[in-house]
Protein backbone atom coordinates (compact mmCIF):
# COMPACT_ATOMS: atom_id res chain seq x y z
CA UNK A 1 0.00 0.00 0.00
CA UNK A 2 1.37 3.45 -0.95
CA UNK A 3 2.11 5.84 1.92
CA UNK A 4 -0.20 8.86 2.35
CA UNK A 5 0.76 11.78 0.12
CA UNK A 6 0.57 15.30 1.59
CA UNK A 7 0.80 18.53 -0.41
CA UNK A 8 2.37 21.12 1.89
CA UNK A 9 1.84 24.67 0.59
CA UNK A 10 3.61 27.65 2.11
CA UNK A 11 4.15 31.34 1.55
CA UNK A 12 7.59 32.14 0.02
CA UNK A 13 9.01 33.74 3.17
CA UNK A 14 11.79 32.27 5.29
CA UNK A 15 9.69 32.44 8.47
CA UNK A 16 7.09 30.20 6.80
CA UNK A 17 9.42 27.94 4.82
CA UNK A 18 11.72 26.95 7.70
CA UNK A 19 9.07 25.56 10.10
CA UNK A 20 7.16 24.02 7.18
CA UNK A 21 10.23 22.12 5.98
CA UNK A 22 10.87 20.92 9.52
CA UNK A 23 7.25 19.81 9.74
CA UNK A 24 7.68 17.90 6.45
CA UNK A 25 10.74 16.11 7.81
CA UNK A 26 8.94 15.21 11.04
CA UNK A 27 5.90 13.99 9.11
CA UNK A 28 8.08 11.74 6.94
CA UNK A 29 10.13 10.46 9.88
CA UNK A 30 7.20 9.64 12.15
CA UNK A 31 4.69 8.26 9.64
CA UNK A 32 6.58 7.33 6.46
CA UNK A 33 4.38 9.72 4.49
CA UNK A 34 5.29 11.25 1.15
CA UNK A 35 5.41 15.07 1.13
CA UNK A 36 5.40 17.37 -1.89
CA UNK A 37 6.55 20.79 -0.70
CA UNK A 38 4.92 23.61 -2.67
CA UNK A 39 6.16 27.20 -2.71
CA UNK A 40 7.33 29.93 -5.10
CA UNK A 41 10.48 30.01 -7.20
CA UNK A 42 11.54 33.24 -5.46
CA UNK A 43 12.38 31.58 -2.14
CA UNK A 44 15.08 29.43 -3.74
CA UNK A 45 17.15 32.57 -4.40
CA UNK A 46 17.51 33.43 -0.70
CA UNK A 47 17.17 30.21 1.31
CA UNK A 48 18.81 26.92 2.12
CA UNK A 49 16.07 24.73 0.66
CA UNK A 50 18.56 22.82 -1.57
CA UNK A 51 19.96 21.22 1.62
CA UNK A 52 16.71 19.25 1.87
CA UNK A 53 16.77 17.77 -1.62
CA UNK A 54 18.23 14.40 -0.59
CA UNK A 55 15.50 13.43 1.88
CA UNK A 56 13.56 10.30 0.93
CA UNK A 57 9.85 10.90 0.25
CA UNK A 58 10.32 14.70 0.01
CA UNK A 59 9.92 16.42 -3.34
CA UNK A 60 9.39 20.03 -4.44
CA UNK A 61 6.84 21.74 -6.66
CA UNK A 62 7.28 25.43 -7.52
CA UNK A 63 5.39 28.16 -9.32
CA UNK A 64 5.99 31.85 -10.02
CA UNK A 65 4.62 34.66 -7.86
CA UNK A 66 5.74 37.17 -10.51
CA UNK A 67 8.79 38.21 -8.45
CA UNK A 68 11.22 35.36 -9.00
CA UNK A 69 14.21 37.50 -7.99
CA UNK A 70 12.61 37.98 -4.55
CA UNK A 71 12.58 41.79 -4.72
CA UNK A 72 9.34 43.39 -3.46
CA UNK A 73 9.50 47.21 -3.54
CA UNK A 74 6.04 48.77 -3.41
CA UNK A 75 2.54 48.25 -2.04
CA UNK A 76 1.40 47.46 -5.59
CA UNK A 77 4.07 44.73 -5.75
CA UNK A 78 2.62 43.14 -2.61
CA UNK A 79 -0.91 43.20 -4.06
CA UNK A 80 0.27 41.77 -7.38
CA UNK A 81 2.20 39.06 -5.59
CA UNK A 82 -0.88 37.98 -3.63
CA UNK A 83 -2.90 37.82 -6.86
CA UNK A 84 -0.17 35.78 -8.59
CA UNK A 85 0.07 33.43 -5.61
CA UNK A 86 -3.61 32.64 -5.92
CA UNK A 87 -3.83 32.46 -9.72
CA UNK A 88 -0.58 30.61 -10.46
CA UNK A 89 -0.71 28.49 -7.33
CA UNK A 90 -4.24 27.30 -8.01
CA UNK A 91 -3.30 26.32 -11.58
CA UNK A 92 -0.11 24.49 -10.53
CA UNK A 93 -1.74 22.56 -7.69
CA UNK A 94 -4.82 21.67 -9.75
CA UNK A 95 -2.68 20.24 -12.54
CA UNK A 96 -0.55 18.30 -10.05
CA UNK A 97 -3.55 16.78 -8.27
CA UNK A 98 -5.13 15.78 -11.59
CA UNK A 99 -1.90 14.25 -12.89
CA UNK A 100 -1.48 12.12 -9.76
CA UNK A 101 -5.13 11.19 -9.26
CA UNK A 102 -4.92 7.79 -10.97
CA UNK A 103 -1.24 7.12 -10.34
CA UNK A 104 0.65 5.22 -7.63
CA UNK A 105 0.59 8.14 -5.18
CA UNK A 106 -2.57 10.26 -5.37
CA UNK A 107 -2.77 13.27 -3.09
CA UNK A 108 -4.26 12.38 0.31
CA UNK A 109 -4.45 15.77 2.01
CA UNK A 110 -3.43 19.43 1.59
CA UNK A 111 -1.64 21.21 4.44
CA UNK A 112 -1.09 24.97 4.21
CA UNK A 113 0.48 27.72 6.31
CA UNK A 114 -1.11 30.97 7.37
CA UNK A 115 -1.52 33.08 4.27
CA UNK A 116 -2.49 30.96 1.22
CA UNK A 117 -6.24 30.92 2.05
CA UNK A 118 -7.06 29.84 -1.51
CA UNK A 119 -5.57 26.42 -0.78
CA UNK A 120 -8.41 24.99 1.35
CA UNK A 121 -10.92 26.21 -1.24
CA UNK A 122 -9.00 24.31 -3.92
CA UNK A 123 -8.94 21.21 -1.69
CA UNK A 124 -12.71 21.44 -1.24
CA UNK A 125 -13.10 21.56 -5.04
CA UNK A 126 -11.19 18.28 -5.36
CA UNK A 127 -12.99 16.71 -2.35
CA UNK A 128 -9.70 16.44 -0.42
CA UNK A 129 -9.21 17.18 3.27
CA UNK A 130 -7.17 20.28 4.09
CA UNK A 131 -5.50 21.30 7.34
CA UNK A 132 -3.99 24.60 8.47
CA UNK A 133 -0.44 24.48 9.87
CA UNK A 134 -0.38 27.53 12.16
CA UNK A 135 3.27 28.54 12.58
CA UNK A 136 2.62 31.08 15.35
CA UNK A 137 1.51 30.51 18.98
CA UNK A 138 -1.89 29.01 19.69
CA UNK A 139 -2.81 32.15 21.65
CA UNK A 140 -2.26 34.29 18.55
CA UNK A 141 -4.59 32.02 16.57
CA UNK A 142 -7.17 32.42 19.35
CA UNK A 143 -6.91 36.22 19.06
CA UNK A 144 -7.32 36.21 15.27
CA UNK A 145 -10.14 33.67 15.31
CA UNK A 146 -12.23 35.48 17.91
CA UNK A 147 -11.22 39.12 17.83
CA UNK A 148 -10.42 40.32 14.32
CA UNK A 149 -12.23 43.59 15.01
CA UNK A 150 -10.69 45.38 17.98
CA UNK A 151 -12.79 48.04 19.71
CA UNK A 152 -11.80 47.51 23.35
CA UNK A 153 -8.71 48.38 25.36
CA UNK A 154 -7.60 44.75 25.35
CA UNK A 155 -8.63 41.14 25.93
CA UNK A 156 -8.85 38.85 28.92
CA UNK A 157 -8.50 35.08 28.56
CA UNK A 158 -8.86 32.46 31.32
CA UNK A 159 -5.50 31.58 32.93
CA UNK A 160 -3.60 33.80 30.48
CA UNK A 161 -2.08 37.29 30.69
CA UNK A 162 -4.41 40.20 29.90
CA UNK A 163 -3.57 41.44 26.42
CA UNK A 164 -3.57 45.20 26.04
CA UNK A 165 -3.73 46.84 22.62
CA UNK A 166 0.08 47.07 22.53
CA UNK A 167 0.31 43.29 23.07
CA UNK A 168 -1.91 42.31 20.12
CA UNK A 169 -0.70 41.06 16.74
CA UNK A 170 0.01 44.20 14.74
CA UNK A 171 -2.31 43.31 11.86
CA UNK A 172 -5.38 43.72 14.07
CA UNK A 173 -4.14 46.64 16.12
CA UNK A 174 -6.09 49.89 15.59
CA UNK A 175 -2.85 51.45 14.30
CA UNK A 176 -2.33 48.76 11.63
CA UNK A 177 -1.54 50.11 8.17
CA UNK A 178 -0.92 46.76 6.43
CA UNK A 179 -4.39 46.29 4.99
CA UNK A 180 -3.28 43.54 2.60
CA UNK A 181 -2.15 41.27 5.43
CA UNK A 182 -5.20 42.09 7.52
CA UNK A 183 -7.53 41.21 4.62
CA UNK A 184 -5.84 37.82 4.14
CA UNK A 185 -6.22 36.95 7.82
CA UNK A 186 -9.87 38.01 7.77
CA UNK A 187 -10.54 35.87 4.70
CA UNK A 188 -8.81 32.85 6.23
CA UNK A 189 -10.61 33.09 9.57
CA UNK A 190 -13.99 33.54 7.91
CA UNK A 191 -13.35 30.42 5.86
CA UNK A 192 -12.32 28.41 8.94
CA UNK A 193 -15.47 29.42 10.79
CA UNK A 194 -17.53 27.84 8.00
CA UNK A 195 -15.72 24.50 8.33
CA UNK A 196 -17.14 21.60 10.33
CA UNK A 197 -14.90 19.19 12.28
CA UNK A 198 -12.06 21.70 11.99
CA UNK A 199 -8.56 20.55 12.88
CA UNK A 200 -5.53 22.87 13.08
CA UNK A 201 -1.85 21.92 13.54
CA UNK A 202 0.25 24.21 15.74
CA UNK A 203 3.96 24.93 15.95
CA UNK A 204 3.88 24.73 19.73
CA UNK A 205 3.85 21.96 22.35
CA UNK A 206 1.26 20.74 24.81
CA UNK A 207 2.92 21.88 28.03
CA UNK A 208 3.78 25.35 26.67
CA UNK A 209 0.24 26.47 25.84
CA UNK A 210 -2.23 24.09 27.52
CA UNK A 211 -4.91 26.75 28.01
CA UNK A 212 -4.69 28.24 24.51
CA UNK A 213 -4.73 24.77 22.92
CA UNK A 214 -8.10 24.03 24.51
CA UNK A 215 -9.59 27.53 24.31
CA UNK A 216 -11.80 27.02 21.24
CA UNK A 217 -14.30 24.25 21.81
CA UNK A 218 -15.23 23.47 18.20
CA UNK A 219 -11.63 23.08 16.93
CA UNK A 220 -9.29 20.14 17.42
CA UNK A 221 -5.99 21.90 18.13
CA UNK A 222 -2.99 19.61 17.60
CA UNK A 223 0.48 20.58 18.88
CA UNK A 224 3.24 19.29 16.57
CA UNK A 225 6.14 21.57 17.58
CA UNK A 226 8.54 23.00 18.32
CA UNK A 227 9.42 22.80 14.61
CA UNK A 228 13.16 23.38 14.90
CA UNK A 229 16.30 21.63 13.57
CA UNK A 230 16.27 18.03 14.84
CA UNK A 231 19.70 18.19 16.47
CA UNK A 232 18.53 21.01 18.74
CA UNK A 233 16.71 18.44 20.90
CA UNK A 234 19.85 16.45 21.67
CA UNK A 235 20.77 18.83 24.46
CA UNK A 236 24.48 19.17 23.66
CA UNK A 237 26.27 22.40 24.60
CA UNK A 238 29.25 21.57 22.40
CA UNK A 239 29.65 23.75 19.32
CA UNK A 240 31.30 22.09 16.33
CA UNK A 241 31.44 25.20 14.15
CA UNK A 242 34.86 26.82 13.92
CA UNK A 243 33.76 30.10 12.36
CA UNK A 244 35.34 33.35 13.50
CA UNK A 245 32.38 34.18 15.72
CA UNK A 246 32.46 30.81 17.54
CA UNK A 247 36.19 31.16 18.14
CA UNK A 248 35.48 34.65 19.50
CA UNK A 249 32.74 33.23 21.75
CA UNK A 250 35.17 30.57 22.98
CA UNK A 251 37.32 33.35 24.40
CA UNK A 252 34.48 34.70 26.60
CA UNK A 253 33.38 33.57 30.03
CA UNK A 254 30.17 31.67 30.64
CA UNK A 255 26.90 33.64 30.26
CA UNK A 256 28.78 36.90 29.60
CA UNK A 257 27.83 37.66 25.97
CA UNK A 258 24.74 39.45 24.66
CA UNK A 259 23.51 37.99 21.37
CA UNK A 260 21.58 40.50 19.20
CA UNK A 261 19.61 39.48 16.12
CA UNK A 262 16.39 40.73 14.53
CA UNK A 263 15.98 38.05 11.87
CA UNK A 264 15.72 38.42 8.11
CA UNK A 265 12.56 40.53 7.81
CA UNK A 266 12.74 43.18 10.55
CA UNK A 267 14.55 46.39 9.68
CA UNK A 268 15.36 48.95 12.37
CA UNK A 269 15.15 52.68 11.77
CA UNK A 270 18.33 54.75 11.84
CA UNK A 271 17.25 56.32 15.17
CA UNK A 272 16.61 52.88 16.66
CA UNK A 273 19.96 51.57 15.40
CA UNK A 274 21.68 54.50 17.10
CA UNK A 275 19.89 53.93 20.43
CA UNK A 276 20.73 50.23 20.40
CA UNK A 277 24.34 50.87 19.41
CA UNK A 278 24.81 53.43 22.18
CA UNK A 279 23.26 51.08 24.74
CA UNK A 280 25.68 48.31 23.78
CA UNK A 281 28.71 50.64 23.71
CA UNK A 282 27.85 52.24 27.07
CA UNK A 283 27.06 48.87 28.67
CA UNK A 284 30.58 47.58 27.91
CA UNK A 285 29.42 43.95 27.93
CA UNK A 286 30.68 41.76 25.06
CA UNK A 287 28.04 41.26 22.38
CA UNK A 288 27.58 39.47 19.08
CA UNK A 289 25.31 41.50 16.77
CA UNK A 290 24.00 40.07 13.50
CA UNK A 291 23.33 42.83 10.96
CA UNK A 292 22.27 41.48 7.59
CA UNK A 293 21.88 43.13 4.22
CA UNK A 294 18.12 42.54 4.16
CA UNK A 295 17.34 40.63 0.97
CA UNK A 296 13.65 41.47 1.23
CA UNK A 297 13.29 45.24 1.00
CA UNK A 298 9.53 44.91 1.49
CA UNK A 299 10.40 45.74 5.09
CA UNK A 300 12.17 48.93 4.02
CA UNK A 301 11.43 51.92 6.25
CA UNK A 302 9.83 54.84 4.48
CA UNK A 303 12.25 57.67 3.85
CA UNK A 304 15.35 55.60 4.70
CA UNK A 305 17.42 54.26 1.82
CA UNK A 306 20.42 53.12 3.87
CA UNK A 307 20.85 49.48 4.82
CA UNK A 308 21.41 48.63 8.48
CA UNK A 309 25.11 48.09 7.78
CA UNK A 310 25.30 51.65 6.47
CA UNK A 311 23.30 52.98 9.42
CA UNK A 312 25.93 51.83 11.94
CA UNK A 313 28.90 53.21 9.99
CA UNK A 314 29.58 56.07 12.39
CA UNK A 315 29.48 53.74 15.44
CA UNK A 316 31.23 50.73 13.90
CA UNK A 317 34.67 51.36 15.41
CA UNK A 318 33.28 51.95 18.91
CA UNK A 319 31.04 48.88 18.63
CA UNK A 320 33.90 46.62 17.58
CA UNK A 321 35.93 47.73 20.60
CA UNK A 322 33.28 46.07 22.80
CA UNK A 323 31.73 43.32 20.69
CA UNK A 324 31.60 41.64 17.30
CA UNK A 325 29.40 42.39 14.28
CA UNK A 326 28.66 39.65 11.73
CA UNK A 327 26.43 39.49 8.65
CA UNK A 328 25.33 35.91 9.33
CA UNK A 329 25.69 33.17 11.90
CA UNK A 330 24.14 29.84 12.79
CA UNK A 331 21.66 31.03 15.41
CA UNK A 332 21.24 27.60 16.98
CA UNK A 333 24.99 27.17 17.32
CA UNK A 334 25.31 30.60 18.91
CA UNK A 335 22.41 30.17 21.34
CA UNK A 336 23.71 26.82 22.55
CA UNK A 337 27.19 28.28 23.22
CA UNK A 338 27.94 28.52 26.94
CA UNK A 339 29.19 32.12 26.58
CA UNK A 340 25.71 33.43 25.68
CA UNK A 341 23.95 35.12 28.59
CA UNK A 342 20.97 36.69 26.86
CA UNK A 343 19.28 37.02 23.48
CA UNK A 344 18.08 40.46 22.27
CA UNK A 345 15.59 39.73 19.51
CA UNK A 346 12.36 40.67 17.73
CA UNK A 347 10.39 37.71 19.18
CA UNK A 348 9.62 36.04 15.89
CA UNK A 349 8.09 32.69 16.79
CA UNK A 350 11.01 30.56 15.54
CA UNK A 351 13.52 32.65 17.51
CA UNK A 352 11.24 32.52 20.56
CA UNK A 353 11.05 28.73 20.38
CA UNK A 354 14.83 28.49 19.92
CA UNK A 355 15.37 30.58 23.05
CA UNK A 356 13.04 28.28 25.01
CA UNK A 357 14.50 25.00 23.72
CA UNK A 358 18.07 26.18 24.39
CA UNK A 359 17.27 27.81 27.73
CA UNK A 360 18.44 31.35 26.91
CA UNK A 361 16.83 34.38 28.66
CA UNK A 362 15.54 37.11 26.36
CA UNK A 363 15.36 40.87 26.00
CA UNK A 364 12.12 41.02 24.02
CA UNK A 365 12.18 43.72 21.33
CA UNK A 366 8.98 43.11 19.29
CA UNK A 367 8.22 44.98 16.09
CA UNK A 368 5.18 43.65 14.17
CA UNK A 369 2.90 40.68 13.31
CA UNK A 370 2.69 38.17 16.21
CA UNK A 371 5.83 39.51 17.91
CA UNK A 372 4.12 41.79 20.52
CA UNK A 373 2.05 38.84 21.76
CA UNK A 374 5.07 36.53 21.83
CA UNK A 375 6.98 39.11 23.88
CA UNK A 376 4.09 39.36 26.34
CA UNK A 377 4.10 35.58 26.80
CA UNK A 378 7.88 35.48 27.31
CA UNK A 379 7.75 38.14 30.00
CA UNK A 380 4.54 37.32 31.88
CA UNK A 381 3.54 33.71 31.12
CA UNK A 382 6.79 31.82 30.70
CA UNK A 383 8.89 34.36 32.63
CA UNK A 384 12.08 33.92 30.62
CA UNK A 385 12.59 37.49 29.53
CA UNK A 386 12.06 41.22 29.91
CA UNK A 387 10.20 43.29 27.33
CA UNK A 388 11.40 46.73 26.23
CA UNK A 389 9.01 49.68 26.46
CA UNK A 390 8.75 52.25 23.68
CA UNK A 391 8.47 56.01 24.22
CA UNK A 392 5.56 58.04 22.83
CA UNK A 393 7.24 58.21 19.43
CA UNK A 394 7.59 54.43 19.21
CA UNK A 395 11.34 54.52 19.89
CA UNK A 396 13.07 52.29 22.45
CA UNK A 397 15.62 54.60 24.04
CA UNK A 398 19.14 53.57 25.03
CA UNK A 399 18.38 53.90 28.74
CA UNK A 400 15.46 51.50 28.42
CA UNK A 401 17.60 49.02 26.51
CA UNK A 402 20.29 49.26 29.22
CA UNK A 403 17.62 48.71 31.91
CA UNK A 404 16.44 45.51 30.23
CA UNK A 405 19.95 44.22 29.63
CA UNK A 406 20.91 44.75 33.27
CA UNK A 407 17.70 43.07 34.42
CA UNK A 408 18.35 39.97 32.30
CA UNK A 409 22.11 39.77 32.82
CA UNK A 410 22.22 40.72 36.53
CA UNK A 411 19.10 41.59 38.54
CA UNK A 412 16.81 38.79 37.34
CA UNK A 413 19.48 36.53 35.93
CA UNK A 414 19.02 33.60 38.33
CA UNK A 415 15.21 33.67 38.21
CA UNK A 416 15.14 33.83 34.41
CA UNK A 417 17.72 31.05 34.05
CA UNK A 418 15.73 28.75 36.33
CA UNK A 419 12.58 29.35 34.28
CA UNK A 420 14.49 28.99 31.02
CA UNK A 421 15.89 25.62 32.14
CA UNK A 422 12.36 24.46 33.00
CA UNK A 423 11.03 25.26 29.54
CA UNK A 424 14.13 23.81 27.94
CA UNK A 425 13.43 20.46 29.63
CA UNK A 426 9.75 20.49 28.66
CA UNK A 427 10.47 21.56 25.08
CA UNK A 428 13.06 18.83 24.57
CA UNK A 429 10.67 16.22 25.99
CA UNK A 430 7.95 17.32 23.57
CA UNK A 431 10.16 17.69 20.50
CA UNK A 432 12.37 14.63 20.74
CA UNK A 433 11.67 11.40 18.81
CA UNK A 434 8.51 9.73 20.16
CA UNK A 435 7.80 12.78 22.31
CA UNK A 436 4.30 14.20 22.70
CA UNK A 437 4.42 16.09 19.40
CA UNK A 438 5.46 12.98 17.46
CA UNK A 439 2.57 11.08 19.03
CA UNK A 440 0.15 13.90 18.19
CA UNK A 441 1.34 13.85 14.58
CA UNK A 442 0.92 10.07 14.23
CA UNK A 443 -2.61 10.36 15.62
CA UNK A 444 -3.34 13.18 13.16
CA UNK A 445 -2.23 11.13 10.12
CA UNK A 446 -4.24 8.12 11.34
CA UNK A 447 -7.34 10.31 11.57
CA UNK A 448 -6.79 11.65 8.03
CA UNK A 449 -6.49 8.10 6.68
CA UNK A 450 -9.65 7.02 8.50
CA UNK A 451 -11.49 10.00 7.03
CA UNK A 452 -10.31 9.12 3.52
CA UNK A 453 -11.41 5.49 3.91
CA UNK A 454 -14.82 6.58 5.18
CA UNK A 455 -15.33 8.88 2.19
CA UNK A 456 -14.21 6.16 -0.23
CA UNK A 457 -16.74 3.76 1.26
CA UNK A 458 -19.60 6.24 0.84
Amino acid sequence: MAPPHFLLVTLPAQGHVNPSLRFARRLIRTTGARVTFVTCISIFHCSRIPNHHNIDNLSFLTFSDGFDDGVISTTDDVQNRLLNLKRNGDKTLSEFIEANRNGDSPVTCLIYTILPSWVPKLARRFHLPSVLLWIQPALVFHVYYNHLSVNSSGFEFPNLPILKIRDLPSFISPSNTNKNAQAVYVELMEFLKEESNLRVLFNTFDSLEPEALTAIQNIEMVAVGPLLPEDIFKGSKSVKDQSSYTLWLDSKTESSVIYVSFGTMVELSKKQIEELARALIDGKRPFLWVITEKSNREAKIEGEDETEIEKIAEFKHELEEVGMIVSWCSQVEVLRHQAIGCFVNHCGWSSTLESLVLGVPVVAFPMWSDQPTNAKLLEEKWKTGVKVRENEEGLVERGEIRRCLEAVMVEKAEELKVNAEKWKRLAVEAGKEEGSSDKNLVAFVDSVLRLCKTEEAM
